[in-house]
């Protein structure tokens, strides 16, 4: 259905699934059923992801952190300190790191000794129930990131692990590349059987397992009235087990499915796959090589048209562009305007937006551990013109609803994009600060004749009229604009 004549495209890409068909396919498994309706809940919401070691510490301290490799000394009253900076942002959820004891320098969260035991360096479990308390005072939800995979990196001595102290706790190496670790990740055997980075890989087939997992998080959930999950590690656990895990959490969840393939990515989806959504790394990829990379805008059009067609529904996909496990954008891609117009599509497309801490900062760290710096060095300025845009953009996402609405694609080529939510309408360049000018003339929009739009970042004098039923749009050195209606 498209035709690209110089570059338009004629007939507009819808690429959302219908809500309600998604959730009433999802009836059909009724373990789902709580699933769906939680997902629908958080449709709307705007994610703000912290590293609790590394956003807020409780002692009003702003020194860089030594050694980014271990605690730097984040906690959960720190973080309650600093929900003004996160909520006048325009964020109503928030993401926090994994809550359980760890091993010595398991600052991330995700080399678990004790699943019973609240990480000390964090607070204790009267300061996470603060945390949450006052985070839901003002409306902002809390989802927890969980792991069911493996624990800490104890080797094969399992005696310091609470409960899962056994070796029979975990799979065995005998059909795994000689030192245990997945090596081949399309051999979907060796990613559930074998080791990711060393770390004892739990066997979920086991029946003690199972139970204490399944059990651990519908306790985790109630007692501290979590809102949602993110899910470590989806696909180096058999689907059967997330079916029961989900289904016990009660509450929307989002998978990391940590893969380019978007048949891959999509099968852990419901109706057909055990998850609410997973995080949409498909489109993560497809994000950076077009703004970081500056790569043919073309993309976008090939991955949403096939996320339409795969997923059972993209309204409630995590979408992101940074996060703890990838290079910062600004450490690939240095333009301001190619990252706000990275950021201006991750708030605007469908989905739920998820916005990185640091990134309203201008945070560029490389690798992990890297990008995964202290906040409190920037003293949470409120003045950062990052912090701003995003201010703005989540801001207008929030007063026009913009979830609510289909994404139709308007108009794509190499080096120009568009799209519109409703009565809203996108434009963005891959051409970075130095592109100069680029103009591109619209024929197929929304916009009836006589229609005034406004240009949300400049509404007094960036207008335009539509007339004989098409309308120019300029863009001055890789600027995004979004256009809205005025009567």
């Amino acid at each position: 259905n498209f035709q690209r004549g110089r570059g338009l495209v004629k007939e507009g890409m819808k690429i959302v699934s219908s809500m309600q068909h998604f959730c009433m396919l999802s009836l059909i498994i009724s373990t789902m059923v709580l699933g769906c309706s939680a997902a629908m809940d958080w449709s709307d919401r705007t994610i703000y992801q912290l590293l609790t070691d590394r956003f807020a510490n409780s002692q009003g301290n702003t020194d860089a952190c030594g050694n980014l490799g271990d605690y730097c000394g984040g906690t959960f009253q720190g973080a309650i300190q600093q929900l003004d900076y996160i909520q006048n942002m325009g964020f109503d959820a928030i993401w926090i790191s994994p809550i359980v004891k760890n091993s010595p320098g398991g600052y991330h969260g995700y080399w678990q000794s004790d699943i019973y035991e609240i990480n000390s360096n964090f607070g204790t479990a009267n300061d996470l129930r603060q945390l949450i308390s006052a985070c839901h005072s003002r409306g902002i939800w809390v989802m927890l990131d969980v792991v069911a995979n493996h624990v800490a990196p104890v080797g094969y001595d399992y005696s310091s692990i609470v409960p899962f102290n056994e070796s029979s706790h975990y799979h065995g190496c005998s059909t795994c590349p000689s030192n245990c670790q997945i090596q081949n990740f399309q051999d979907q055997n060796q990613v559930e059987i074998c080791r990711l980075a060393g770390l004892p890989d739990l066997d979920q087939d086991n029946d003690y397992v199972k139970s204490t997992l399944v059990s651990w998080v519908r306790n985790i959930v109630a007692n501290y009235s979590f809102d949602g999950l993110r899910i470590d590690t989806v696909p180096e656990v058999d689907k059967d087990f997330w079916q029961s895990y989900v289904s016990s959490s009660g509450v929307y969840t989002v998978g990391e499915v940590y893969d380019g393939r978007i048949n891959y990515v999509a099968s852990y989806q419901a109706p057909t796959g055990p998850l609410a959504a997973t995080l949409s790394y498909p489109l993560f990829f497809t994000m950076r090589g077009v703004f970081a990379y500056q790569q043919s805008m073309y993309q976008l059009q090939s991955t949403l048209s096939a996320y339409a067609s795969n997923f059972g529904n993209v309204n409630v996909l995590g979408t992101f562009l940074d996060n703890h496990d990838q290079v910062r954008f600004l450490n690939v891609q240095k333009d301001y305007q190619l990252y706000k117009s990275a950021l201006a599509f991750t708030l605007l497309t469908q989905g739920i937006p998820i916005i990185y801490y640091g990134s309203e900062q201008g945070f560029s760290g490389g690798n992990d551990p890297a990008n995964r710096e202290v906040l409190w060095t920037t003293n949470y300025a409120t003045s950062n013109p990052l912090y701003k845009f995003i201010q703005t953009v989540i801001a207008y996402r929030q007063k026009v609803q913009i979830w609510n609405s289909e994404q139709v694609q308007r108009y794509a080529d190499d080096s120009f994009y568009a799209f519109t939510r409703d009565t809203t309408f996108v434009a963005l360049t891959n051409g970075g600060s130095n592109q100069n000018h680029i103009q591109r003339t619209i024929t197929y929009h929304p916009y009836s004749n006589g229609q005034k739009l406004c240009n949300l970042f400049f509404p007094t004098s960036d207008c335009f009229v539509v007339q004989n039923g098409q309308f120019d749009v300029y863009l001055e050195n890789g600027e995004v604009k979004i256009y809205y209606p005025v009567n």
